[in-house]
């Protein structure tokens, strides 16, 4: 594209860029900055643009896009009395210790219980096998199967119970 197309043209871009811009950020004075640059931009592209309609397609997405960015860099957080600079989602450091800590004792602990009530506990608890499908895999009775683990839960709940105190 010629200069003198490009000058003939330049005002619907503008235009064109300015709309583009107020639709996405809502602020007239933040439009003109983001128009500014699109034109400047479009400036230096001026020899490879082809006509009018491809230039005018540039302009928009180039607006749009500048818009986006400027919106997500100058996104802040407002603070009301009640706000919080802590995301509540995350686990503050001494919780996530105390909880390494629990797991450690509770890995401890399930380990000291004799493999047939582990090995119970385990398939129940965490397989969630049934008492059937326990007692066919050990070849023993599913009222075993229920004594053994109930043993083995009141064993880690006694432990438990002692650790609170």
């Amino acid at each position: 594209m010629k200069q003198a197309e490009f000058e003939n043209i330049a005002s619907r871009l503008r235009r064109k860029a300015v709309s583009t811009a107020v639709a996405v950020l809502s602020d007239c004075d933040g439009a003109e900055d983001i128009a500014q640059e699109v034109m400047l931009k479009l400036w230096t592209l001026r020899d490879e643009l082809n006509g009018e309609a491809h230039a005018e397609r540039l302009a928009a997405c180039m607006a749009k896009n500048m818009s986006i960015d400027r919106t997500r860099k100058c996104r802040t957080v407002g603070l009301d009395a009640g706000g919080k600079l802590i995301d509540e989602k995350l686990v503050a450091p001494d919780t996530a210790l105390e909880e390494l800590e629990d797991m450690k004792w509770l890995e401890r602990r399930l380990a000291g219980l004799p493999s047939a009530e582990y090995k119970i506990l385990r398939l129940r608890q965490v397989e969630m096998k049934t008492a059937d499908e326990i007692a066919r895999m050990l070849g023993i009775g599913k009222s075993s199967v229920a004594t053994i683990l109930s043993r083995a839960r009141r064993k880690i709940l006694d432990d438990i119970r002692k650790r609170q105190r």
